[in-house]
């Protein structure tokens, strides 16, 4: 048997920019972004550059064994109340992503003390809708055909998971 560490977290620095760029526009991961179009070298940077500068952003690195293996936003809407953004590189091990997510909600409510973590899902995005709701996340809204795509509109499911519930899962 194949056992894969748990991992951890940590900031994502400039050293990041290129593996986190390379996720990001993997076909695999652009058909389920809400902007699926590839990101230029240079607009990733300034993204960068703005984003590690916000207070209202946490930009995160999941590794395991010493290797990058996902990458993840919190975005402060609120106080105390984040959405995420999140991806697992392609081809990480199986699980990688569950992993991941669950240190980002220990260090979301455990260490930065947040009260809520907002998710959007896009309908076809099956994986991730079974993954927020394993996690404990209950489902606050759906939005009807709300999201124009190459295919035609997309509905939207919208979660919610509030520090409590991630102590009492």
């Amino acid at each position: 048997m194949n056992i894969v560490p748990e991992g951890h977290l940590r900031t994502m620095g400039e050293g990041d920019l290129q593996p986190v760029l390379s996720w990001r526009n993997h076909p695999e991961v652009r058909r389920y972004m809400f902007n699926p179009g590839e990101i230029s070298w240079d607009e990733h940077v300034a993204w960068f550059a703005a984003a590690s500068k916000n207070p209202r952003k946490h930009l995160l690195v999941f590794e395991q064994s010493g290797e990058p293996r996902g990458y993840a936003c919190l975005n402060e809407i609120a106080i105390g109340v984040v959405d995420w953004s999140f991806h697992a590189a392609p081809g990480a091990p199986r699980g990688t992503g569950a992993r991941m997510l669950r240190a980002v909600l220990d260090y979301a409510f455990n260490q930065q003390r947040l009260h809520k973590i907002y998710a959007e899902v896009l309908q076809e995005n099956t994986r991730s809708l079974a993954l927020h709701r394993r996690l404990g996340f209950t489902e606050e809204g759906f939005l009807r055909e709300q999201h124009p795509t190459v295919a035609g509109y997309q509905s939207i499911y919208c979660f919610g998971l509030l520090r409590a519930e991630w102590a009492e899962h």
